[in-house]
């Protein structure tokens, strides 16, 4: 019996790998290995924190953003899934 994979450039999937606290170090690992090749410092620990922006004014559109973490340095991150010619 062959298992399908579920694909990562899902936005539900893709929340579930980076973006759950039980997957926290998969979400670490990804940001350090970004940074690292970015020349940034490397981060120690993260902390989820909600997606949702708060609207400036009841005109302004809601944001939701994929991935909102805060580092142990209190920097915001911001992780969003992006893909190029969608298929």
């Amino acid at each position: 019996m062959m298992t399908e994979l579920l694909d990562p450039k899902n936005d539900y999937v893709f929340k579930r790998i980076f973006g759950s606290e039980e997957n926290k170090d998969v979400l670490l690992a990804f940001l350090n290995h970004t940074f690292k090749n970015a020349g940034e410092s490397l981060l120690t620990e993260i902390v989820l924190i909600n997606p949702y922006l708060d609207k400036d004014t009841p005109r302004d559109k809601q944001s939701i953003l994929d991935i909102r973490a805060k580092t142990d340095q209190g920097e915001l991150i911001n992780v969003e899934m992006q893909l190029l010619g969608r298929v």
